[in-house]
């Protein structure tokens, strides 16, 4: 769940970035996807993936009081499902993804995010402190967060700080491939 300090960040790279294509892994209650159509360009669209249909009455109240909530597509499906076929949407290169899903699945979310990314694309992670026991912390979930923010630390095509709001907010500049 994005809180309000996160949303606003949000907010700010999205506008700094001006991106056409956006990708959220991760919808809930909607509100990170109202901070992020803040900056979307204006013909730009804002894909959201959200696998538990029961929250949609909530996401759609929130987003019918935007002025730009018919740049939203809502895709209900498991965020790897929509990775794995990002190409046959037609939806285009990402230049922001956040990221709020699956904690346990967000390696494999990260290798297949990375082909999908524009030259000027930047990946945001949601939690990479996980409740600032992640040192400590035993089980599938914080074992695969340790083990991304491993990578997001040694891959040299990525640059990575990890801002101190909310849970952990990762930034990820994605260096242009090739």
């Amino acid at each position: 769940m994005t809180d309000v300090h996160t949303g606003r960040v949000l907010s700010m790279v999205s506008h700094m970035l001006c991106p056409s294509v956006i990708l959220e892994l991760g919808t809930f209650s909607g509100y990170g996807t109202l901070c992020l159509l803040e900056g979307l360009g204006e013909s730009g669209r804002l894909h959201t993936v959200e696998r538990n249909d029961e929250l949609f009455d909530l996401q759609d109240e929130f987003w019918s009081q935007s002025t730009r909530n018919g740049h939203i597509q809502r895709h209900h499906d498991m965020a790897m499902n929509v990775l794995e076929n990002w190409d046959a949407l037609g939806s285009g290169a990402v230049d922001l993804a956040y990221v709020d899903a699956d904690k346990q699945g967000v390696v494999e979310q990260l290798n297949a995010l990375l082909p999908l990314m524009s030259n000027r694309g930047w990946i945001l992670f949601d939690n990479t402190w996980w409740n600032g026991t992640l040192a400590e912390a035993t089980g599938p979930k914080p074992d695969a967060l340790r083990e991304l923010n491993a990578r997001l630390k040694s891959d040299p095509g990525l640059l990575t700080t990890t801002l101190p709001v909310g849970d952990g907010l990762s930034a990820v500049r994605v260096l242009p491939r090739g």
